[in-house]
């Protein structure tokens, strides 16, 4: 065991530990704590901040953290409808970009960059899926898969296209511009990282960042597309905090990117990862239309 929880199990003589993936929860007789060994971040640093942006949706650290733990307050968490806490927590992240958010100075490489990183993943992703076309539809004794595939590739083919087509209108849209909108991110946003009773608290923060508030919205999409209604709560974040014309266009243009899926030995599980992709662009496309 850690030396630092250790010491703290020493002073606080908890009754009950749990581990649940990173972190300890302690059930002690002076309350309930969950501890976090060698954070990545300083949380004290990160705190300030977000409390001098009147934002203080996050547990209170305990007087007994240090540099290699921390040490926060358990907050129970009440069982939601999927939909209801990722509308809950949509709001919470509305209010922090709000918060947090402002316009900084950048050249034209910051936006050229963007754009390569996207152009090259949409270039990979076509030459992939372009070869495994041509590669099934010679095939004699076409595996389900295979055949699930190709007959849905228009959807595959479709998809990278109107990237490809709006990633080029997105950037002649934003090339010669020499501002960006940036706030502070979660950069892990998922449903189990908002904790809600009395209170709302918005947990897991180490790999908070300043960049565009697409980020945070394009990882949360990746992380709940399968368990989300996701046209709803795009549309209520921005009710709550309006993105740009060029932040929506670069929204509808990420989550349009094909999963990439790789094809395994059980024909089970290829089906599956096919039918997921499929799944995920039939999604986004509807997103992408409504907005």
């Amino acid at each position: 065991m850690n030396r630092s929880l250790e010491v703290f199990n020493k002073i606080y003589k908890p009754y009950k530990i749990t581990r649940k993936n990173n972190v300890y929860i302690l059930n002690t007789m002076e309350g309930n704590f969950v501890i976090k060994l060698n954070p990545k971040i300083n949380y004290s640093e990160l705190y300030n901040y977000l409390y001098s942006r009147n934002f203080s949706y996050v547990p209170e650290i305990s007087k007994d953290s240090r540099d290699d733990m921390l040490v926060l307050e358990y907050q129970e968490d009440l069982s939601l409808n999927n939909n209801q806490k990722a509308m809950d927590l949509i709001k919470l992240v509305a209010l922090l970009h709000s918060k947090t958010s402002y316009f900084k100075n950048v050249t034209n490489d910051t936006y050229k960059e963007i754009y390569d990183n996207i152009k090259q993943n949409l270039n990979y992703l076509n030459t992939m899926y372009d070869g495994m076309f041509m590669e099934y539809i010679q095939e004699e004794y076409i595996v389900p898969s295979h055949y699930l595939f190709l007959r849905n590739y228009s959807l595959i083919y479709n998809a990278i296209n109107y990237c490809y087509t709006k990633l080029d209108e997105w950037y002649e849209k934003i090339k010669d511009k020499n501002r960006q909108r940036v706030a502070l991110l979660h950069n892990n946003l998922e449903l189990d990282h908002l904790l809600k009773n009395k209170n709302d608290y918005l947990v897991s923060w180490d790999d908070y960042t300043f960049d565009t508030p697409v980020l945070d919205l394009y990882k949360f999409y990746q992380k709940e597309w399968e368990n989300v209604e996701f046209g709803e709560i795009f549309n209520d974040y921005n009710s709550n905090f309006q993105l740009l014309d060029e932040e929506k266009m670069l929204l509808d243009i990420v989550i349009s990117i094909p999963l990439n899926i790789d094809f395994t030995s059980k024909e089970y599980q290829n089906c599956r990862n096919v039918r997921k992709l499929i799944d995920y662009l039939s999604k986004s496309s509807k997103i992408v239309l409504q907005n």
